[in-house]
């Protein structure tokens, strides 16, 4: 190893190849790393060193001489340098913070879920607000890692780091449903069915406390022994096939809980059979139809996912890259960019030469990048994935990778743009008489109408959006169709009318993360002036949250509405946070509240 390690995870230190044992100098030359390891956005000087030396006589000398520190930490061949700032270690090197890089999770180095643990920039404002939004970053990604490390060994049957894993991603939020129900799941299938109902227990007994709430409903499904009706039916290749047909038939019809059933009955048969692939196609299916017929976004849909991965590697390259597909659009979801990165990668990789599924990775590739405010990869992924619909004539899948482009054009601003794409998503899903669908492309172009002065329409189309979405009981739908609704009440002045529907878009346990975000940013523009108290509570929970699940737009608009709420600590970290997205329109934003 002739590079050095940089460890930011837990208390930080270095290893350097050569052994000599250098460290920086004093907390401040801990953070400006941290921030130039994690930033990789070129920084102007003046801007980091108001960060991290508010108080200096001479901020810009204190930055000049803690970058000569670290540039004699690092070594000789480390590119630190320019205005703006840049940081580039060589490729010998390594660091702990790296998005592919996976954190140790077991024996001699749990899980670190603080960023430069132990260190206090109270006293630098601006820095601790970027700080604090690396650190949730950074506790979700260990939170995931641990949340589907224990599902990865519980799909290998290696119950005793399931639980173990369980036990550490609870460690970190006690108040999360899906991770009791792994610890419960894991004990159940290491035959420790009394340590799996006392932990329910507890779990009933934390809920209760708390939250006011009784058991979760995924922890009972974890408890309960399942029950797949195949009692003696004969576990052959034609009876599986025969019930994942049934349960196609019965989703195309609306009949939701039918196909659960049959798929239910479809992957008790396979298992009997032993053929590996079958046993994969079948928990694929139930898992499929659980997420996108019956909001499964829970712990049980997660087991299924990594169940099917893992036997799918004995079947066709499309049976994988759909496996890995799922497993990225419940990340993107659920908001673990990191996760969704990881299974979208893979999931493309499976996907070579198959158009098909290489369309249906790129589809929610461009999903997760517009959550994360990366809208030139966005674009890239979901053009490519309608080019190649529209080749195949995969009518649903171009009418989707339509929609969700035209989502990228409505929040950076290019109306117009927006119009054409989702107008054509809406025909594409009306000739293929896909009404399920309509909803959210008809909640988006609601919103392209009154942002285009077009009020009339968009009141109608949100009308139809929102009965639409209720009928069909898509949760991720509603949410979006009750933002274009009310927006439209706002814009009209009725703002009774609007909160009653802004609590609507808050409730709980969302199928769809950022979409709730995204209400809770209209919470705060609602309340801005007329209930500044509650606005800064719901600014608050959006910043928390949108940092935590790496929708980084929605955190610099939390931190906007800080920072005009009298939050002054916040202020200098907007301009940095902004400076790695590019967004016209938000900047746009941010200059006429003199935020940039």
């Amino acid at each position: 190893m002739d590079g050095v390690r940089v460890h930011l995870a837990g208390p930080p230190f270095l290893e350097h190849g050569t052994g000599n044992g250098r460290r920086p100098h004093g907390r401040k030359a801990w953070g400006l790393l941290a921030y130039l390891v994690l930033h990789h956005a070129p920084t102007p000087r003046a801007q980091l060193a108001a960060m991290l030396f508010p108080d200096a006589v001479d901020p810009l000398g204190a930055l000049r001489w803690h970058l000569s520190d670290l540039r004699r930490v690092l070594g000789s061949d480390v590119s630190l340098q320019g205005d703006p700032l840049t940081l580039q270690l060589p490729p010998s090197s390594w660091t702990d913070m790296e998005p592919g890089t996976p954190l140790p999770s077991t024996g001699d180095h749990p899980l670190s879920a603080e960023l430069i643990e132990g260190l206090d920039f109270s006293d630098c404002p601006g820095f601790d607000s970027w700080l604090t939004v690396e650190r949730h970053r950074l506790r979700h990604r260990v939170e995931t890692a641990a949340y589907e490390g224990g599902l990865s060994a519980l799909a290998g049957g290696d119950t005793a780091t399931a639980v173990q894993l369980a036990a550490r991603a609870l460690e970190l939020d006690p108040l999360n449903p899906d991770f009791h129900a792994l610890l419960v799941r894991s004990l159940v299938a290491a035959g420790d069915r009394a340590g799996a109902r006392d932990s329910a227990d507890r779990c009933a007994a934390l809920f209760a406390e708390q939250l006011g709430a009784g058991l979760p409903a995924e922890v009972q499904h974890a408890l309960a022994a399942p029950d797949t009706g195949i009692g003696t039916l004969p576990a052959t290749r034609v009876a599986v096939r025969s019930y994942l047909e049934a349960a196609t038939a019965s989703l195309a019809a609306g009949a939701t809980g039918s196909a659960l059933a049959q798929l239910r009955v479809a992957g008790g048969l396979a298992e009997r059979t032993g053929i590996r692939a079958l046993q994969a196609e079948a928990l694929l299916s139930l898992a499929g139809a659980l997420i996108h017929g019956a909001g499964g976004r829970g712990a049980e849909v997660s087991d299924l996912l990594h169940r099917a991965a893992s036997l799918s590697r004995d079947g066709p390259p499309s049976l994988q890259s759909a496996a890995y597909r799922e497993l990225g659009f419940l990340a993107v979801q659920r908001g673990f960019p990191t996760s969704g990165l990881h299974w979208l990668g893979q999931a493309e990789a499976a996907a070579a030469g198959l158009d098909d599924e290489t369309a249906k990775a790129l589809g929610v590739r461009g999903m997760l990048a517009t959550d994360t405010a990366d809208y030139p990869t966005a674009r890239s992924a979901l053009q490519e994935s309608i080019r190649l619909s529209s080749q195949m004539r995969a009518v649903r899948q171009e009418a989707f990778a339509r929609t969700m482009l035209g989502r990228v054009h409505l929040l950076t601003g290019q109306l117009q743009s927006a119009a054409l794409e989702l107008d054509a998503a809406l025909t594409l899903a009306d000739r293929d008489h896909w009404v399920a669908f309509l909803p959210l492309a008809e909640a988006l172009r609601s919103e392209v109408h009154l942002l285009s002065g077009e009020d009339s329409l968009a009141v109608e189309m949100a009308e139809h959006a929102t009965a639409l979405a209720a009928a069909f009981g898509d949760r991720c739908f509603i949410d979006a169709a009750t933002h274009a609704k009310t927006k439209a009440l706002l814009s009209a002045g009725h703002m009774d009318a609007a909160g009653s529907w802004i609590l609507r878009g808050l409730g709980r346990n969302p199928w769809y993360r950022w979409f709730r975000g995204r209400n809770l940013e209209l919470a705060c523009t609602a309340d801005l002036r007329s209930n500044p108290q509650r606005a800064l509570g719901y600014a608050r929970e959006l910043g928390e949250l949108s940092s935590r699940y790496g929708h980084d737009e929605l955190t610099v608009r939390a931190y906007s509405f800080l920072d005009l709420l009298g939050d002054g600590a916040v202020g200098a970290a907007i301009p940095v946070l902004a400076g790695r997205i590019s967004n016209p329109l938000l900047h746009a934003e941010l200059a006429l509240r003199n935020q940039l």
